[in-house]
């Protein structure tokens, strides 16, 4: 959930006593139930077979960190150490714009919308796949790390010029790389039973160190947004019930959007997401319902990706019933035309 922390490395555990040695029954489940849950659903991101377990013991203040392999059940010491010294974050933000059609066949007709939906995303991560981003409007190589974008010049006197911002957030710009046809022949026509369209903005932020290559904030910001898209696609689809679920018929559905909320004496941000109507508010809530604990204060919330316009997509019988038309009309004219080719072919036909 912690943009920039692309894999879950695991759970903290605080117990009065070390649930490592032997491992607490309850710590064995709740891994294994995370490594289920990542497994149900690809567009997470990763599914690690190996987790750590970072145990508190509140007395005497004691801290042990184990790797627990999911697979054969091995549990090993890793290592770990705390550092007073503040951890440099650089924060690269990205906004996609998504306008994507899924064809259905007959087949896929008759699936659930649940299905639907992950062909859909399955077909957008294929094109997201073949993304480049273009990072603070450098061209860079991949092995670059991501502080050289922010490296002071040297000027002629040998000083250093003032003119880069540490602290300044980076824009990432996708750049597909889209093949298109070389000739109409290579143009294929496939019979459908209905579409699905998927449309509108997401926005994907993420915070990494300075030793970050340029291909791996491709890669994270790649897995962001995937994983955004199916989270949010996933509490959509729970959200509705049998009825509201409805095939053969028109229907736009609005996942809820993303929002972004600081959490105190850390730069990179929560990432939560809200139903339509819900303002900050809830969000606050729907934290500490999380959490598990109480929030004092107001919390800072960045709503970066709005409310959807529905009122354009309640028009669309318009748009049809003007496209019907057009298209009758050409039809009637194409037939009066070969009429009249008919006549004069008969004509010429009678008198020569």
């Amino acid at each position: 959930m912690l943009p920039g922390g692309m894999n879950i490395l695991g759970i903290v555990v605080s117990h009065p006593e070390d649930v490592t040695s032997p491992l607490h029954p309850k710590v064995k489940s709740l891994l294994s139930n995370l490594c289920k849950t990542l497994d149900y659903n690809r567009f997470y991101g990763n599914a690690k077979k190996e987790m750590i377990i970072l145990s508190f013991i509140p007395k005497p203040q004691k801290y042990i960190c184990k790797e627990y392999n999911i697979s054969n059940g091995t549990l090993q010491l890793a290592d770990f150490k705390f550092t007073s010294k503040k951890l440099k974050w650089y924060r690269i933000d990205c906004a996609l714009l998504i306008d994507e059609l899924y064809y259905l066949d007959k087949e896929e007709n008759k699936s659930s919308l649940e299905e639907h939906i992950k062909a859909i995303l399955e077909q957008i991560q294929k094109k997201l796949n073949n993304v480049e981003f273009i990072i603070d409007n450098q061209y860079k190589n991949k092995d670059e790390c991501i502080e050289s974008y922010f490296k002071k010049k040297i000027s002629k006197r040998g000083s250093k010029k003032d003119d880069a911002d540490d602290d300044r957030p980076l824009t990432a710009l996708a750049l597909f790389k889209q093949d298109f046809p070389s000739s109409p022949s290579m143009h294929q026509v496939k019979e459908s039973s209905g579409s699905l369209k998927m449309t509108g903005k997401i926005i994907s932020r993420i915070w990494v160190q300075s030793k970050t290559t340029v291909a791996e904030i491709s890669e994270f910001l790649k897995q962001d947004i995937m994983c955004s898209l199916a989270s949010r696609c996933e509490m959509h689809v729970d959200s509705l019930t049998e009825e509201e679920i409805s095939e053969g018929i028109n229907c736009i559905h609005e996942p809820p959007r993303r929002v972004l909320i600081s959490l105190p004496d850390i730069e990179p941000m929560f990432s939560d997401y809200l139903f339509p109507g819900e303002g900050p508010l809830g969000a606050k809530t729907s934290l500490e319902e999380l959490f598990g604990v109480k929030f004092e204060g107001k919390l800072i919330s960045e709503d970066l990706e709005g409310e959807a316009d529905m009122s354009k997509f309640y028009d669309s019988k318009v748009v049809i019933k003007l496209e019907s038309t057009s298209s009758g009309k050409f039809m009637y004219s194409a037939i009066g035309l070969a009429v009249i080719i008919l006549l004069v072919a008969l004509l010429i036909h009678t008198y020569l």
